[in-house]
């Protein structure tokens, strides 16, 4: 029995298309190597039949499937390339807006779901987080808003249109309008119009990354029926935590350190047995195609100063001795340091961007009638006799 299966093979054993296999290779749940003509890609037949019997039917004639698994036409990661609705992602940031990249993952085609009138903020506390500032406007925008009761595909766009125009609102400190995003965040910052490119590179960048944690739990809310705000909201609170978004602060706590130690504070972190933030992504064998489409973008707009030079040794001294590519956390960080964006910027653009694939994932999730409900397996102890605790 051969090792290795082609795709053909493997979708055909698991049952499923072609799209869904690449989307367990995403995850890792199936393994894959180059074929020896390096134009195709062959599956590991064990890792196939393994996760074939895990979605096999039970004794009692249900499947006993991982539920967690959703399809999802949104956004594809294949042989180390990134794809929205089929059109590459890296090249798409060399020249598209959020706006437009948001009307492509909302499937608005010829509308524009951002052609509307958009009501002034509502007064909440100054709050520092921008996060937590975030979340708190879309709290009190929410009731006020019953359009967004509306679930239908181009209700959601228009939903997520005023979610996005709210989001940025909250950064720059302003009310809503028409302004590109990238520069209405340029000019809140005080940047050049080369920088504004550069944030805008970085917004489509991050407008989505298939179904990972703030993702699962925006269609987690989605699935309940909760309107786009409280589905945005909630990945946002999923977004911050440090194992998601909240790398690209741990990643400019790395720079303040080599700041001092130079391409040293990388040993440092690995003598004390610690992870490198912003660096490797398990997607991305060869490297993590966003990092690279950065760094390109700081070229396009010619900037090329210390900040820079000393993230770019920073991410040779890592690769050196980890054998492993920075990822978008680490160039979000260089970013911001090499055209002299504040300290929330890389927090603010990657929330901001992602807010565009969690709608598309809320959009998505609505037009599906399941309710995700995860199934647990009981591990605890065997049911006992009636006995005082």
């Amino acid at each position: 029995m051969s090792a290795f299966l082609n795709a053909r093979e493997a979708a055909a054993e698991l049952n499923v298309s072609r799209a869904t296999l690449y989307a367990y290779v995403s995850r890792g749940l199936i393994r894959s190597e180059p074929a020896e003509n390096g134009r195709h890609r062959l599956y590991r037949a064990d890792d196939v039949r393994n996760l074939r019997a895990r979605k096999s039917p039970t004794a009692e004639g249900r499947k006993d499937a991982d539920t967690t698994f959703l399809e999802s036409a949104i956004t594809l990661i294949d042989d180390g390339h990134l794809y929205y609705r089929g059109r590459d992602a890296i090249q798409l940031a060399t020249v598209a807006t959020l706006e437009s990249v948001a009307g492509l993952l909302w499937q608005c085609g010829e509308r524009n779901p951002f052609d509307q009138d958009y009501p002034s903020p509502p007064a909440i506390p100054d709050i520092p987080s921008p996060y937590a500032r975030m979340q708190a406007l879309l709290a009190a925008a929410a009731p006020d808003d019953m359009k967004a009761l509306n679930l239908r595909p181009w209700g959601v766009a228009g939903s997520g249109a005023r979610v996005l125009r709210l989001l940025v609102s909250s950064i720059v400190r302003g009310t809503p309008n028409s302004e590109p995003i990238h520069s209405q965040l340029a000019k809140a910052w005080g940047v050049s119009p080369e920088a504004a490119d550069v944030i805008r590179t970085a917004l489509v960048l991050s407008a989505d990354h298939k179904l990972n944690v703030s993702a699962f739990t925006v269609r987690c809310v989605a699935s309940a029926r909760a309107t786009p705000y409280a589905a945005v909201e909630a990945g946002l609170t999923a977004l911050q935590g440090p194992r998601h978004g909240g790398q690209t602060a741990r990643v400019a706590a790395l720079f303040d350190e080599a700041a001092e130690l130079g391409d040293g504070a990388v040993a440092a972190r690995l003598q004390r047995g610690e992870v490198l933030p912003g660096i490797g992504q398990f997607l991305y064998p060869d490297g993590d195609p966003r990092y690279g489409a950065l760094i390109d973008a700081l070229d396009r707009n010619g900037f090329d100063n210390e900040a820079r030079r000393m993230a770019e040794s920073l991410a040779a001294a890592a690769m050196d001795l980890t054998e492993t590519a920075p990822n978008v956390d680490f160039g979000l960080a260089t970013v911001q340091r090499t055209i002299g964006l504040p300290a929330i910027a890389p927090l603010s653009i990657f929330a901001i961007g992602r807010c565009v694939g969690w709608i598309a994932h809320a959009q998505e999730q609505y037009e599906n009638p399941d309710l995700i409900r995860p199934r647990a397996r009981y591990v605890g102890e065997s049911p006992q006799t009636a006995h005082a605790i």
